[in-house]
């Protein structure tokens, strides 16, 4: 008698193919009829698992674990045809070889019977290969079906909050009970309020999500970034990360439903996560250098120097003073400066005409880099052209090579000139501005870390200048 064991694998890819139950019964027939013995613990299973990779079918690896065992328990492995075993060539090559070199067990395929001479080799290879095709055709086929729904605005995968697929329809339809959870977020969102404060809130009157877990930062921001609650699908081909919210890949169309929020809400809520996630940028440096949210942002106006937050008084000093170089003191306690900001943040999100706030502001532009780094390679462009008429009046260049040059050259300046002039005529947009103060004040406001809130502050305002003698607090905007 010969011992053996079976692998049996069910897959979500296939369209039709025997049942677990079904081929288990097949290949103890097949025993039976060949005296081959079976123990239920050398009975392998994957059931709707891919046989793309091995690596990722527990019962098979399982399987190969057992084999390597000493003795072998087993010397044969049945499967009910050779691509349960592997539809991956290259796996099933290094795996078959590994059973037979180092355990003496051979695999059999009890519905493709090959002989054991060498154009079995040949036989068997094409069965594989003709497998792995099927495999892989079957994949594409799978993709472009997926591709087209897409594009037809069909949602293909489990609705997220808000949303229920139809008994027996693919078609999803508002569930009533969640759409003032969803209608919630959107409007506190659009009112100012920072996601991490809408997930606790939620968390506090006990909403749960989708997954039955609690609200994060993250989680409520995927949902004020689904475009489903606008009444469109978006769907990403291949594995992407669900917070991937930008892939340019990505099929966005209107869909077949009803809409929770209005698309003017939306569009809103993404201007706002939009200027909140360009002002938190990677960070640059760790937040433990931070030692307060305005560092290097409050100056002095006797020396120009940043106040600096320390001692134990918890005030704000004037560097330089403290080291002897400024001998005007301008110290203000963290509490009393923290309140004049917010409250200057707060005044001015008030004013209803940004344009005449315009006037009494001082603005500066944040462009003054760009300008400077733009105003070089125009030089530097125009000396070039300079040294290529050079190079053709001294013979070096032909006429044809100085004119190719020419043109070449004064594209750039063009293009470099236009850029500039651009930059330099920049305006005050009012409703942008806004947007970015409102952004900054909730960063402020919510519990971030210092370097966070620094670069909110930052954002908006270029500096806060304290004249201590007169009582008084200037601020100075960027736009």
């Amino acid at each position: 008698m010969i011992n053996a064991a079976v692998y049996i694998r069910v897959s979500t890819d296939d369209q039709t193919e025997y049942s677990p139950d079904a081929q288990l019964k097949a290949l103890q027939a097949y025993a039976h009829s060949n005296d081959m013995i079976i123990a239920p613990e050398h009975i392998f299973k994957d059931e709707g698992i891919s046989g793309r990779k091995a690596e990722k079918r527990p019962g098979f690896m399982k399987m190969i674990a057992t084999a390597k065992l000493k003795p072998t328990p087993f010397d044969v492995i049945l499967v009910h045809k050779f691509d349960r075993f592997a539809r991956n060539r290259e796996d099933s090559i290094v795996y078959k070889a590994m059973l037979r070199r180092d355990c003496g067990v051979k695999v059999i395929s009890i519905t493709e019977h090959i002989e054991d001479d060498k154009f079995a080799i040949i036989l068997e290879s094409m069965l594989e290969a003709m497998a792995e095709y099927y495999s892989l055709n079957l994949s594409d086929e799978v993709l472009k079906g997926m591709t087209e729904k897409a594009q037809r605005g069909e949602y293909q995968s489990n609705p997220p909050l808000g949303y229920e697929k139809q008994q027996n329809s693919d078609c999803i339809t508002i569930k009533e009970d969640e759409r003032k959870t969803i209608e919630y977020i959107f409007n506190e969102r659009a009112n100012g309020t920072p996601t991490i404060t809408i997930a606790k809130s939620l968390n506090k009157m006990g909403i749960k999500t989708r997954k039955n877990g609690n609200f994060s930062n993250r989680s409520v921001e995927y949902i004020l970034r689904n475009p489903i609650y606008k009444g469109y699908t978006r769907w990403t081909p291949g594995k992407r990360s669900n917070y991937d919210y930008d892939y340019k890949n990505s099929i966005i169309v209107k869909g077949n439903f009803e809409p929770i929020i209005p698309e003017e809400l939306f569009n809103k809520v993404q201007d706002l996560l939009n200027v909140y996630k360009m002002i938190t940028s990677p960070k640059s440096r760790p937040s433990s250098e931070y030692k307060h949210w305005l560092s290097g942002v409050i100056k002095c106006s006797a020396c120009g120097a940043s106040l600096v937050s320390g001692g134990s008084n918890g005030n704000f000093q004037c560097g330089n003073y403290l080291k002897g170089k400024c001998d005007k003191s301008h110290s203000i306690k963290k509490h009393i400066i923290e309140n004049v900001v917010l409250n200057e943040l707060e005044n001015q999100l008030k004013l209803n005409n940004f344009i005449d706030f315009e006037k009494d502001m001082v603005c500066k532009s944040d462009n003054t880099i760009e300008i400077q780094n733009l105003t070089m390679a125009l030089s530097s462009y125009k000396q070039k052209l300079k040294r290529a008429k050079a190079a053709y009046i001294d013979g070096i260049d032909s006429l044809s090579e100085y004119k190719e040059n020419k043109v070449k050259l004064e594209k750039e300046i063009e293009e470099i000139q236009t850029e500039l002039n651009s930059l330099k005529s920049k305006k005050f947009n009012p409703e942008i501005f806004k947007k970015s103060l409102l952004s900054a004040y909730d960063i402020i406001r919510s519990e971030n870390d210092n370097l966070t809130k620094n670069k909110a502050v930052k954002s908006v305002i270029d500096c806060i200048i304290l004249k201590k003698p007169e009582n008084k607090i200037i601020f100075r905007y960027w736009y």
